[in-house]
């Protein structure tokens, strides 16, 4: 999933024309439109209380249009709450629209929600937690229980109906992190806005940028992005703001999971020269959770749209901590993923020029691994392909240890490009106050003389 594809415009206007309009810019730049109560009963009322049936034959053929322009593109926002039967029904005959994704409230219980989801067909079924218009003390009045508490109940009881995801507001998504079983769990969040925008009628609102790094998937934007002098612009700048937002949870995930360590670590390098200075920190890409192998697919997707690097048929995980990674980025890319062979022998390991997929000799293949500290092992696995008979066109891992391999791999004709460097995921953390400056000065003090 792409940064556009997280974007998902809430069409929150009164006539088929102002929608369509909006649409013929929108659609190859964002990934959804939601259509809600007001312009779902403007599209009836319209056709009703037209002035004579050529009117009404009018009306309709313009709200058939839009459809056509959202084929696949449209979530349907009727807030579905009644009994299981009903919801079951409503969701059924929602389904044959080909809608990509509809919701149903939480509050209609396992067995509303089970029905939606029995009953989707292709959608995805989203179930609205508490809605962001909500203050504390309403949520109390309504619920009898603070808003967290209720989200966290709704997530739960949502997953435990197979429900695609979630829909709360930006400030509970730092909630989900901290209970693994609803970390990857997906979530649609409201209430976006830049800073620069009125808060309006949400009153938990983050910007793009925080509510991606705080856990969303997608971001439900409306009037920020409809009533902009220029709506394109807007949503290119909010897709910017994705793409960073994303490499910044992946910063955080790798912290929270203790991926990333601060003490004093030996590395691979210590093999060979057992009397280097120790590391004081030690980044570990291996043995994540299946969200964030697809957090990591999604940031390298980026990458690769964002480098021009669209053109190529296979891709490879270079062994075998790149292997998990470059599975998630050929799911997210929809590309055919090869596996390499890496050999463990005394002395060492290699790389083998056998590749264990059946592939066509000849095609263009992007290698991809977590991170690159000196070029060996990229050289080695880029060599071990093209003997192979497969054409290398770029390499792309998520972290740069600054320590040259990058730049030696560039310099040679290897084409490699990182998602981020170490100094920058230091220097989120120094911002987050998750690490002392002193220690991120430290750290690449260490990158510097080694």
């Amino acid at each position: 999933m792409t940064a556009k594809d997280r974007i998902i415009v809430a069409l929150d206007v009164d006539s088929p024309d102002k929608a369509i309009a909006l649409v013929e810019k929108l659609a190859p730049h964002v990934g959804a439109f939601k259509i809600g109560l007001e312009f779902i009963t403007a599209m009836i009322v319209t056709i009703v209380t037209a002035p004579g049936l050529g009117a009404a034959v009018d009306a309709v053929v313009k709200i058939r249009k839009l459809f056509e322009l959202m084929a696949g593109k449209l979530f349907w926002d009727g807030k579905f709450n009644d009994i299981a039967n009903t919801i079951a029904k409503a969701s059924k005959v929602l389904s044959t629209l080909g809608l990509k994704m509809f919701n149903v409230h939480a509050s209609s219980g396992v067995d509303g929600m089970t029905a939606a989801t029995q009953n989707a067909g292709s959608s995805l079924p989203l179930a609205v937690t508490v809605l962001t218009s909500l203050e504390e003390n309403d949520a109390h009045n309504i619920f009898g229980a603070p808003s967290k508490a209720k989200v966290l109940q709704f997530a739960r009881e949502a997953k435990l109906a197979g429900i695609g995801g979630i829909i709360c507001s930006p400030r509970e998504l730092e909630l989900f992190d901290k209970h693994p079983e609803l970390a990857g769990f997906p979530k649609a969040t409201p209430g976006i806005r830049s800073p620069e925008d009125p808060s309006d009628d949400q009153k938990r609102t983050m910007t793009p940028r925080e509510a991606i790094r705080a856990g969303a998937h997608w971001l439900v934007i409306g009037r920020p992005i409809t009533n902009a002098a220029d709506p394109v612009a807007a949503v290119q700048k909010i897709a910017a703001e994705i793409s960073a937002g994303l490499r910044e949870r992946l910063h955080l995930a790798l912290l929270n999971l203790s991926k990333v360590k601060f003490g004093a670590f030996k590395l691979k390098l210590h093999e060979t020269n057992p009397t280097a200075p120790l590391s004081p920190i030690y980044l570990d890409i291996r043995n994540l959770p299946d969200w964030v192998y697809a957090l990591a697919g999604d940031v390298l997707h980026d990458l690769a749209l964002s480098d021009g690097i669209i053109d190529f048929d296979y891709v490879i995980g270079i062994p075998k901590a790149g292997e998990p990674i470059g599975k998630a980025f050929a799911a997210a890319i929809g590309k055919p993923f090869l596996r390499i062979e890496k050999i463990e022998e005394s002395g060492g390991r290699r790389i083998s020029a056998n590749t264990l997929d059946p592939f066509e000799k000849g095609r263009r293949v992007v290698l991809i691994d977590d991170l690159v500290t000196r070029a060996h092992t990229k050289r080695e696995a880029i060599e071990a392909v093209e003997a192979n008979g497969l054409q290398v066109v770029e390499t792309l891992v998520l972290y740069d240890r600054e320590q040259g391999g990058l730049a030696e791999l560039n310099e040679g004709g290897r084409k490699t490009t990182a998602a981020s460097k170490l100094s920058g995921m230091l220097d989120f953390f120094v911002g987050q106050k998750k690490i002392t400056a002193e220690k991120r000065d430290e750290v690449m003090a260490y990158i510097a003389a080694n």
